[in-house]
């Protein structure tokens, strides 16, 4: 269990309050910014937030048992949203929710979650020294934590990708493919992950574009509208991506067919010589088998020895022939 408060202010130093009680909220400005990290907080820990913000404490509740998609609602002067960062590090591994609460109010934000998420802690480290968040609404900040949280889909993409550059260079490395077995179990697994990220991050249409919908309360500061629909462009961008990167395993799939076609054609380009240098033999062994009386067919051992070396040095000839035309 962990609470983080940081107070950012425009026109004074920023601090972190060792308590939420330090900082009396009714008397924030517009210059200052209180943002509050409630990290696998208990109940009465979020009682105690919530009295200090003087909100019901369900706001500050984030039971991920009960949580189907993301969801966003306004209470007048404060709005409260849920949505997903997902962790993803290992293509094998299925793809992992993880949630999370903004409240938003004025002049301070609280953000929810259970367990860390590592870009709450990115940007709590990002920042130090004095800085100019204090001068953000709590719109604005929300947006930004929104932003980051994306960034979270952008690489869960890079390790899929890096996944599917591995796969193309380890099909073209290979002289031989084995489409049936760990190569096509590479690209199930990425299809898989692919998928369930898209599933995740597609379900955050609704609270992405209500946020930036004029009818909602959020867009009312000036400020704050350009922040919104920039997020929603992300968002979109992200999705584009989501879509490249399952273009390129349908590529990569189209590669190792390619492959194991190769392999075929290699394999029916060696039974087809094998079947000529065969019939030829058969050829020559069937003139050599004629009823002509012939002197050569008289020669007994010495002719069949002669017949035999010539088709011997025939075969050996024809197969050096094709493996320097690299037809074997």
């Amino acid at each position: 269990m962990a609470t983080h408060v940081l107070l950012y202010s425009a026109d004074a130093p920023d601090r972190e309050p060792d308590d939420v009680a330090e900082v009396d909220v009714a008397s924030l400005s517009d210059r200052q910014l209180l943002w509050i990290d409630l990290s696998s907080a208990d109940a009465g820990e979020r009682e105690r937030v919530a009295r200090q913000l003087d909100c019901d404490p369900e706001l500050l509740d984030l039971d991920e048992r009960h949580q189907r998609r993301p969801r966003l609602a306004n209470y007048g002067n404060v709005f409260r949203l849920t949505a997903m960062a997902v962790g993803l590090s290992d293509p094998q591994q299925k793809a992992r929710p993880r949630w999370m609460a903004l409240l938003a109010g004025p002049n301070y934000v609280v953000s929810v979650h259970n367990g860390d998420i590592d870009f709450v802690q990115e940007l709590r480290d990002r920042e130090k020294g004095d800085t100019m968040i204090g001068a953000l609404s709590a719109e604005s900040f929300v947006a930004s934590l929104l932003d980051w949280m994306l960034n979270s889909y952008f690489q869960a993409l890079e390790v899929l990708v890096r996944e599917i550059d591995s796969f193309e260079v380890a099909v073209l490395g290979k002289k031989k493919v084995d489409a049936s077995h760990k190569l096509m179990d590479t690209l199930i697994q990425a299809r898989r992950r692919v998928a369930e990220v898209r599933r995740l991050l597609i379900a955050h249409r609704d609270v992405f574009y209500g946020l930036a919908r004029p009818d909602f309360m959020a867009t009312e500061k000036e400020e704050s509208r350009p922040h919104f629909i920039a997020l929603n462009a992300r968002l979109e961008r992200a999705e584009d991506d989501v879509d490249h990167t399952r273009e390129l395993i349908v590529g990569a799939f189209e590669l190792l067919s390619m492959r194991a076609a190769q392999k075929t054609n290699d394999v029916m380009q060696i039974l087809t010589f094998v079947t000529v240098l065969l019939g030829s033999l058969a050829l020559v062994a069937g003139v050599m088998g004629m009823n002509f009386e012939l002197a050569f067919f008289h020669t007994g051992r010495q002719g069949f020895l002669i017949t035999t070396g010539l088709m011997a040095g025939a075969t050996a000839v024809s197969i050096l022939l094709a493996i320097w035309r690299k037809w074997i």
